[in-house]
């Protein structure tokens, strides 16, 4: 029996390791993919400094964040983008997701836009201290939200950071809309404050940034007729991970793109 049990375990460690290396392999690939992302697709746009909100809340907003032509851009590369991978968990979240990997080969502009310098900026003044993407093997670190099905929503939740240095979302709201009514969805994104909730409004091109580990945040329930995608990624002071918090992140990844997260 305990034969069997070694074999067992050393069968299961040995897959493992054969899965981590394939991706490690993998990623090497779109690492390649994404320096060419880089040079055929820059990202070019300014934003006033001295229009630039204060972070003293840990969250701020930007209205009509983007020029009107590159956002159109970024809006219609992520209606086309939508291969989703849903997830499902009771009383806690339930909608779609495109993933950082999945983003390099159908979006490629949205991966230009999320290493682009001027928004690198512009969060890096948002919140007094110099930002940098995450990792290529943190599948959230640029990836599609999408809520298209009724009731579609995630509860409240914070960002947990697992990184060295401080962790920032950036969510850029590219649908929202019930395509019926010609309004706004009934998804709402709403935070807390001192006790207190308050819905923080986030029309198409508004730019909301927050430190998620301090912000507590959830997005209401999708009703009927409605759609909204957001693009949401996360910048870091500092990207090295200890051991237990890389194995946290996978864990918490496979809620959003399932059991393959375990090994990136």
């Amino acid at each position: 029996m305990l034969y069997l049990l070694c074999f067992i375990i050393v069968t299961l460690a040995g897959f493992y390791a054969f899965l981590f290396f394939s991706q490690k392999s993998r990623y090497k690939k779109v690492q390649v993919l994404q320096q060419d992302i880089l040079k055929r697709y820059p990202v070019s746009f300014s934003y006033p400094r001295q229009d630039l909100p204060t972070f003293d809340q840990h969250i701020a907003q930007i209205p009509q964040f983007l020029p009107d032509e590159l956002f159109k851009q970024l809006h219609d590369v992520a209606v086309r983008s939508l291969y989703t991978e849903r997830s499902y968990l009771p009383t806690h979240k339930k909608g779609g997701t495109v993933s950082y990997e999945a983003l390099h080969k159908l979006a490629p502009e949205l991966i230009a836009f999320y290493h682009s310098a001027t928004l690198q900026q512009i969060c890096s003044a948002v919140v007094g201290s110099l930002v940098v993407p995450t990792p290529l093997h943190d599948q959230s670190s640029c990836s599609l939200l999408v809520y298209e099905r009724v009731g579609d929503h995630i509860n409240w939740h914070y960002d947990h950071n697992f990184y060295t240095g401080k962790h920032y979302t950036v969510l850029l709201p590219l649908v929202n809309e019930n395509y019926l009514k010609h309004e706004l969805s009934s998804a709402q994104l709403w935070i807390k404050q001192k006790e207190q909730a308050i819905m923080i409004p986030t029309p198409p091109n508004t730019l909301v940034i927050f430190e998620g580990a301090k912000v507590l945040h959830k997005a209401t329930k999708l009703g009927e007729n409605e759609r909204r995608i957001l693009l949401s990624m996360t910048f870091c002071i500092n990207p090295q991970a200890p051991v237990l918090k890389s194995v946290a992140r996978r864990m918490k990844d496979t809620a959003f793109f399932g059991i393959r997260a375990l090994w990136t």
